[in-house]
């Protein structure tokens, strides 16, 4: 597999664009994340009508996501999400480590 740059989300975005090429959806690519991937990551993945979010084993990296029923938003600290409309009433948590989320439209 060739790269086009030095930068280690590039490794993840073609292991999972290889996964998706394999017929999988994104819940199940994103599940090899887990399986094959090794450091501290959190990951958002998107394709055309889905958005998966995974955290390494330790969820060293930073990570907070608001949920409602208009919108999913991600974001690495609550204050980057503070403005959005209707965050008062949204379901906002830190993704637990190793746990794969997944939203479809």
């Amino acid at each position: 597999m060739e790269f086009d740059s030095d930068n280690d989300s590039e490794v993840a975005a073609r292991f999972l664009a290889t996964r998706l090429e394999l017929g999988e959806d994104l819940e199940e690519a994103t599940r090899w994340v887990m399986k094959e991937m090794d450091g501290f990551f959190t990951l958002v993945i998107t394709s055309a009508h889905a958005m998966s979010v995974v955290r390494d084993p330790f969820a060293c990296k930073p990570a907070v996501v608001a949920e409602t029923a208009a919108y999913v938003a991600v974001a690495s600290e609550y204050r980057a999400l503070a403005e959005l409309p209707g965050i008062a009433d949204a379901e906002v948590f830190e993704p637990q480590p190793e746990e794969v989320y997944t939203w479809s439209r």
